[in-house]
Order: structure tokens, then sequence, then C-alpha cells
């Protein structure tokens, strides 16, 4: 009897075992489940609470569509600062933009620095914003028909969006004249549509 009694424990410990495994590994495969959904899924900004203050860099892509008859795009870089004061957003920034547009057979415009300030208003995950400041235009030419560089002014218009916590898309439609160039040259103006993808601190 106290064999028979003593397999029967054994047994119904067995059983007691083999019945909490299958719950305990179900658990776990669902704890790493959940665990592996949230890390892969993106980080996004809410609207509420959004705060545009701090640094910001960003890359730029547009396009020149008609300078003195010729076309084509342009590519830079910019930096900027942002101050946040509710639905209001001041701020500035320094953008260095290239192009390679054939103005006359041997004259072309190389690229141009844009410093300047920029002041919207802020609707959530959205800023939409005017610009205006100093332009500077840097051109190619050979021999005595280079003008050299030449300054001006700019005035823009612009949306900024979050698309996640830190990362916006933005579009800015901007006018620039220059004058004022090293050598007797007329007055140039430009005008450029571009998009710009921004990493902001």
């Amino acid at each position: 009897m106290g064999l028979i009694s003593m397999t029967m424990r054994i047994y119904v410990v067995a059983m007691v075992v083999a019945g909490m495994c299958p719950a305990t590994s179900l658990a776990d495969k669902n704890n790493n489940i959940g665990a592996v959904t949230q890390f892969k899924k993106p980080a996004v900004v809410s609207a509420a609470g959004v705060d545009w203050t701090g640094f910001s860099v960003g890359l730029e892509l547009g396009y020149a569509p008609d300078v003195e008859d010729s076309s084509g795009p342009i590519y830079g870089a910019k930096f900027g600062w942002d101050y946040d004061f509710g639905k209001v957003i001041v701020g500035y920034f320094l953008q260095y933009t290239r192009t390679e547009l054939d103005i006359d057979p041997g004259f072309e415009l190389g690229s141009y620095t844009r410093f300047g300030a920029r002041s919207g208003f802020d609707s959530g995950l959205n800023m939409y914003y005017a610009s205006a400041g100093y332009a500077e235009l840097d051109t190619h030419a050979s021999g005595d028909i280079n003008p050299g560089e030449g300054r001006g002014y700019f005035v823009g218009l612009g949306y900024e969006r979050f698309i996640r916590e830190k990362v916006t898309l933005g579009a800015e439609l901007v006018y620039s004249e220059y004058s004022d160039f090293e050598r007797e040259f007329k007055d140039l103006g430009v005008a450029t549509l571009s998009f710009s993808l921004n990493y902001r601190f």
C-alpha cells in the first residue's frame, strides 16, 4: 500500500506540473510578443503639448522653375532655432543651397546663402510661417563676364509638420532678389519651391 500511495502522489504531482507548463509557456509567449510589438511601434507625437522651442537641422530638395529662362534643381542644408510662445513661434535660421542654373553660355548660378528670421503660428503638429532676411548669391563665369557675388534680400512662406517625435517635414516657397554685384550686372530674381526633412533637438 505504501508503494502504491507513493506512486499515486508522484503521478498527481506530475499531472499538476504538466498542466502548469503550457499556461506558463503561453504567458511568456504573450509577454514576449507584447514586448516586441512595443519595440517595433514607431514613436509618434500627439498634437497636445507639442513644443516647437529648440534647435533644428535639415536637408532640402527643390526646384527653381524660371530664372532668366533657365530652370533646375536645388539642394542644401539649414540650421535654425525657434521659440514657441504658445500660439506664436519666432525663430531664425541659416541656409546654404546649391544650384547649377545656366543663365548664359559660360555663366551659371553656383550657390546662395540665406540668413533670416521667421514667424508663424502653432496649430499643434503644424506650423505656418513667413520668413525674410539677407541673401547672398555666388556666380560662376569665365573671364571678365563674371559678376561675382551678389547681395540682396528674400521673402518666403512655409509650412512644417511633425511626423515623429523629433522629425518634421517642411515645404517652402521663397523669392530672392540679388543686386550689388562685384561687377556691374542687372538685378536678378530667383523663385524656388523646396521640401525639407528636419530633425529637432
